[in-house]
């Protein structure tokens, strides 16, 4: 009997059905489970192919074959014990994500098609055929018992390639029938696996993949592939996927079992608005971040405040806070940039009535109400602002105690409010008040006004060295020129033009024409030259250096009596009919007719010429094509190849002539037809 190996000691039966199914050991020591497929002996025997393509040749996406063997009753398989989680009780807990989905549905399209290349079909499969290992990988499990069946059909492949379209709807969770898909799955790829799941698609399973991975190329990235394995494989534990965690920096969260170290760590926060839910801690850091942008910004917001006249009193309250002077001021600008703020500044605004008068008079005349009470009794005048209500009189009452050893010393500066800047703002704010003088105090703010200037100045130069290497006139060695700098580039383009332009001169001056065929030279001297029609001479008598046309041949030569080319001047008499004049011919064009005269009537003769050229300045003969005929077999006795033979002069020429030169049935030649000027 045909097998892999000898078949293993069953041990133990692991679930009966269509396939009895036992657990064994292998020969090589590996656990498997064993499925007795039992069957007719000739179908076993007629599996044995398929079953051996299946051992030997493994794909990914089928479940390994790792033994089998032909018994008197039928097939046994082995396999491994644990092929995998089925999809079905995957999807039971819900879709995949696109990337995961997409893997899947590639995997079981290839090995779909693997089985297909191998002769096998399953004819359809359910969602318990196709497993997710705890690695991630896709199979499909059932195929060895397909394998006993015989040559797959196509209604076999075609159910085949409909159950994987099924299982990619599935985990895609998109409807087969139609109704609405997901929005976060493209439409082509919603079109493709509806045509796979319908039958559209047609029994090619490779079909299908490559139109799936098409599709889905977006999804199936190298980049998407490693964490869409790592889906299928927590699913296929029983565990869903984790929900992405935010990100909280290290740090801003106090670990459980150091709560008594929370209240230390959240203390200095409490001055920033920060919540106590952990996913809103991120904006926290936000919040802490433009605190520093109003720093940078204070000494713009103080001189808003202080119109009123405000800050030559609000140094009282910062006097006994030395160590940070930039701290309370910070904190006491952030609440005073609307107007109401300066309830924290009312009980110093009464003695700054009489000088803020010019820019708020009516909301001086109500504070100037307590005025006269500091007047009244000058060492009393410092502890009156803090028995203020406004300040609740919790930080001006320390404030009172030294300002009472310093009020003998004032005395004699009773009067307004002089006696009482001198002595508080010199040691508070020493630069502040001595420029602004005892009468004006908005203009002691000014001063940290240009504070923020020099800070920003440093910032500009960086960029100005970076623009002085800029001068490119000096490139040329000299002083900068005005010259414009597409002037070179018009020039230059100005010189092409021209030398084109000479170049197309000279080449229509020569009127070229199409290629010359058929060049020799001739000897300068030749004997016997031809006279013709116009009756020019040999030689030119205003020189030139004309040569004269050579002889090419006989006037006659039987049959042929003569050759003549038809012109206006020197027409050809054809018995029976009109004169032939057909002939115009100049060196840029020449249309030629020739006529061949024959001593008796040729009867179904060829009668053929070719054209000679030649060159009166330079000597040079040229060969040119000619025309040919058949005479009928009535006969002619006079014959004209062609009425419209066109001839093609060679180029450069100024003086030159064209000789007809028969040579069937006969060789004879034309007298010249002279064509340019007299003169070279």
């Amino acid at each position: 009997m045909p097998e892999s190996e000898p078949k293993p000691r069953l041990i133990e039966l692991v679930a009966p059905g269509a396939g009895q199914g036992w657990k064994a050991v292998l020969k090589s020591g590996k656990p498997a489970v064993v499925h007795e497929i039992p069957m007719p002996p000739a179908e076993a025997a007629a599996s044995v192919p398929r079953m051996q393509r299946l051992f030997e040749h493994r794909h990914p996406a089928l479940s390994p074959v790792l033994a089998w063997g032909i018994e008197h009753n039928g097939l046994w398989v082995a396999v491994e014990p644990n092929e995998g989680t089925p999809l079905g009780s995957i999807l039971a807990r819900g879709p995949l994500t696109p990337p995961a989905a997409a893997a899947l549905g590639a995997a079981v399209l290839s090995g779909v098609a693997a089985l297909h290349e191998a002769g096998i079909a399953m004819g359809g499969f359910g969602a318990t055929a196709v497993r997710v290992t705890s690695n991630g990988d896709v199979r499909l499990a059932g195929h060895p018992a397909a394998a006993v069946r015989g040559a797959p059909s196509q209604s076999d492949l075609r159910a085949d390639v409909r159950s994987s379209g099924m299982a990619v709807c599935a985990a895609f969770g998109v409807d087969p029938a139609g109704a609405p898909a997901p929005a976060n799955i493209p439409p082509g790829l919603v079109v493709t696996m509806r045509s796979m799941a319908s039958g559209a698609m047609g029994p090619s399973a490779d079909r299908a993949q490559g139109a799936l991975r098409e599709m889905a190329a977006a999804l199936l990235a190298p980049d998407r592939q490693m964490a869409a394995q790592s889906e299928l494989a927590t699913r296929a534990g029983g565990r869903e996927v984790p929900a992405i965690t935010p990100f909280l920096p290290g740090g801003t969260v106090a670990p459980p079992a150091a709560s008594s170290q929370a209240p230390a760590v959240t203390a200095p926060q409490e001055s920033a608005p920060a919540p106590a839910p952990s996913p809103f801690i991120a904006p926290q850091q936000r919040d802490e971040t433009p605190v520093r942008v109003p720093a940078s910004y204070d000494a713009p917001d103080r001189p808003l405040q202080t119109y009123p006249a405000m800050p030559a009193i609000t140094s009282p309250p910062a006097a006994p806070a030395p160590p940070a002077p930039t701290a309370p001021p910070q904190a006491e600008t952030q609440p005073s940039p609307p107007p109401v703020p300066t309830w924290s500044d009312e009980p110093y605004q009464p003695p700054a009535a009489s000088v803020t008068t010019p820019p708020a008079p009516a909301p001086v005349e109500p504070a100037a109400e307590p005025a006269p009470e500091p007047e009244a009794p000058p060492p009393s005048a410092f502890a009156s602002p803090p028995a203020a209500p406004s300040w609740t009189t919790s930080a001006p009452e320390p404030a009172a105690t030294p300002a009472e050893p310093g009020a003998p010393a004032q005395p004699p500066a009773q009067p307004t409010w002089t006696p009482m800047e001198q002595p508080v703002w010199k040691p508070g704010e020493a630069v502040p008040p001595e420029p602004l003088g005892t009468g004006v105090a908005a203009a002691a703010i000014p001063p940290p006004l240009m504070e923020p200037p020099p800070a920003q100045a440093p910032v500009r130069p960086p960029s100005a060295p970076a623009r002085r290497p800029i001068p490119r006139p000096k490139s040329g060695g000299g002083p900068p020129s005005e010259r414009r700098p597409w002037l070179i580039p018009v020039a230059i383009a100005a010189v092409i033009v021209i030398l084109l332009g000479i170049a197309g001169v000279i080449i229509l001056a020569n009127r070229g024409s199409g290629p010359v065929v058929g060049v020799r030279t001739s000897p300068s001297a030749s004997a016997k030259p031809t006279t013709s029609p116009k009756g020019s001479p040999s030689t030119s008598p205003t020189g030139g250096g004309l040569r004269p046309v050579p002889n090419y041949g006989p006037a006659s030569s039987a049959p042929v009596t003569r050759v003549q080319i038809c012109t206006t001047d020197s027409p050809c008499s054809i018995p029976g009919s009109a004169d032939e004049s057909k002939t115009v011919c100049s060196l840029s064009s020449c249309r030629l007719e020739a006529a061949i005269y024959f001593s008796t009537s040729q009867k179904s003769v060829l009668v053929s010429y070719t054209v000679k050229f030649f060159d009166r300045c330079t000597g040079q003969t040229t060969d040119l094509p000619g025309a040919k005929s058949t005479t009928p077999a009535s006969g002619y006795i006079v014959s004209v190849p062609s009425d419209h033979l066109t001839v093609r002069i060679p180029g450069g020429v100024k003086s030159g002539a064209l000789v007809v030169v028969s040579q069937t049935p006969g060789v004879a030649a034309s007298a010249p037809l002279l064509l340019g000027a007299d003169s070279c």
